[in-house]
């Protein structure tokens, strides 16, 4: 289990990379044909509400959908397995296609409720480039669900990779069509790429077996159960763009940049997230799932324990290496042009406070997985509304004395606080959750963080106080020279101190070469 675990994470890491770095040329792409134009800020305002559904909707969907299919794939029963998957993209397909023909149609009133402050003809525009792109919520569901079959079946390659391949659509059609199209050829191009995201995984499907049924079986226990959770999966999903919001809410009330302080951090803060502890919870779910319905409590807190120290091992010290380079990092990636470096000390003042969360959310992002494979769907919702009423509590006190810090310091804290709330919530499930040989393998990840830290802040210093940084080049030098230092030190660090999972990783590659080794004699 544990080998399989490591090889999926591997896996789906390689292919989140990948999408993470086409993201970020489809942006470069984006700006380089449009600029920061009226036609950018049209498409922005009418990709809001796919996006929304994507972030929300879409994960949830996933989430739902690996217990379910789950059930009937640890008792091979396939054929049920795939009269149930067929009957959920069957209904995902036909509420989404209902719910883009009231999109599109509403397409004006949807523009007025996510740009009220737009004028008359930027929203015309952003509503015709609306209801271009609403349909990709159909492929987007669908595809959603498809991925969800494929981790069931622990197939993760091609739904990690599916957003890096509609990234390349996005990219092909800027690249292909803006001189002739323009804002339009885009908009085709982003219904185009969700389409992409769907249709790359079919092959797959295939690969694993699946059989399509037109079958709508409402009354089947399987689908009326998804139907039933759904809902509050939906709702502890948000829980955290609810809280961003909130950010974003109280920081209106604060000085010029502010908001754009705390997105920019934000975007920083979640870059690890996004490409490593997103690869741990794709790939511990199944596992915990399947050992959920057959009832295995002590390997699925295994699993539950195998997830938290991987993600712990990224988490708190990337957390360590943002605090200490934050002003360098902030200025290498966005000091320029209207970007001057007061803003710079806002968005690395927020991101201080903001990386203190990293490894609480990230702890947070597995220990929900758990609940949802257990069944309990209730409890990270009401985690999720404990949370949010500790951010408006303390982003109230908070937001006076610390500005906008102080707000990224409250969603830290609530984060944490819904942490420790499904943790301990968790042990009435799991009477193996004790818990010990966790805490000793987060303080030794802890020390090592603490000594790749102090090493990195000393060489930061040395080379700050050596080289002329007003240079790009003499910055970008600083920046990678001393993240390639910390992480050099963390990995002696983490192997001499023997942390649980490098020690397992450590034997793993040992036993390999040992194969090769022997193999060539």
């Amino acid at each position: 289990m544990k080998n399989s675990i490591g090889k999926a994470v591997s896996v789906v890491l390689v292919m989140n990379l990948a999408t993470k770095i086409l993201g970020f040329v489809r942006e470069t792409v984006i700006a380089y044909g449009f600029g920061a134009s009226f036609m950018t800020d049209a498409y922005l305002i009418a990709y809001t509400i796919p996006y929304f559904l994507q972030a929300i909707l879409g994960f949830a969907l996933v989430s739902a959908v690996v217990p379910v299919l789950t059930k009937y794939l640890v008792d091979e029963n396939y054929d049920e397995t795939w009269h149930v998957a067929s009957t959920i993209l069957n209904l995902t397909a036909l509420v989404l296609v209902l719910v883009t023909i009231l999109g599109m149609a509403g397409a004006g009133l949807l523009v007025k409720i996510t740009a009220p402050g737009a004028s008359l003809e930027l929203a015309r525009l952003a509503t015709y480039l609306t209801r271009i792109m609403f349909p990709s919520v159909v492929f987007m569901g669908v595809g959603m669900v498809i991925s969800g079959i494929l981790n069931a079946s622990y197939k993760f390659a091609a739904p990690a990779f599916a957003p890096g391949f509609s990234n390349i659509i996005i990219i092909a059609s800027v690249l292909l069509f803006s001189s002739r199209y323009g804002i339009t050829g885009l908009a085709v191009g982003t219904l185009i790429s969700f389409f992409g995201f769907l249709v790359i995984q079919i092959p797959v499907l295939k690969r694993v077996k699946f059989k399509y049924h037109l079958v709508l079986d409402l009354k089947h226990p399987a689908v009326r159960n998804l139907m039933f959770t759904l809902l509050p999966i939906i709702l502890g999903v948000a829980v955290n763009q609810i809280n961003l919001a909130l950010n974003r809410v109280f920081a209106s009330w604060l000085a010029e940049g502010s908001i754009s302080a705390l997105n920019y951090a934000m975007k920083l803060m979640s870059l690890p997230q996004g490409i490593f502890v997103a690869a741990v919870v794709a790939a511990v779910y199944p596992t915990m799932a399947s050992f959920a319905i057959k009832g295995e409590k002590k390997a699925l807190t295994d699993t539950l324990f195998r997830g938290l120290g991987m993600v712990s091992l990224i988490a708190i010290p990337a957390a360590a290496g943002l605090m200490i380079l934050r002003v360098p990092i902030v200025q290498l990636l966005f000091e320029r042009g209207a970007f001057d470096h007061q803003a710079t000390l806002a968005t690395a003042s927020a991101l201080l406070y903001y990386s203190l969360g990293l490894f609480p959310g990230s702890a947070n992002m597995v220990l929900t997985r758990a609940y949802y494979a257990i069944g309990d769907v209730k409890t990270p919702l009401y985690a999720g509304f404990f949370s949010i009423v500790a951010n408006v509590l303390l982003s109230v006190i908070l937001m006076n004395p610390m500005t906008h810090s102080g707000l990224a310091l409250a969603h830290s804290l609530a984060t944490g606080a819904n942490t420790l709330f499904l943790y301990y919530g968790l042990k009435k499930h799991l009477p193996y959750l004790k818990g010990k040989s966790l805490i000793i393998s987060l303080g030794k990840i802890c020390l090592a963080s603490g000594i790749m830290a102090l090493v990195t802040w000393l060489g930061a210093v040395f080379l700050g106080t050596r080289m002329d940084l007003t240079m790009g080049r003499n910055l970008a030098l600083l920046v990678l020279s001393t993240i390639t230092l910390g992480a050099l030190t963390y990995v002696i660090a983490v192997i001499l101190l023997k942390v649980d999972d490098v020690k397992m990783m450590q034997d793993a590659l040992l036993k390999k070469f040992k194969k090769q080794a022997d193999r060539t004699k």
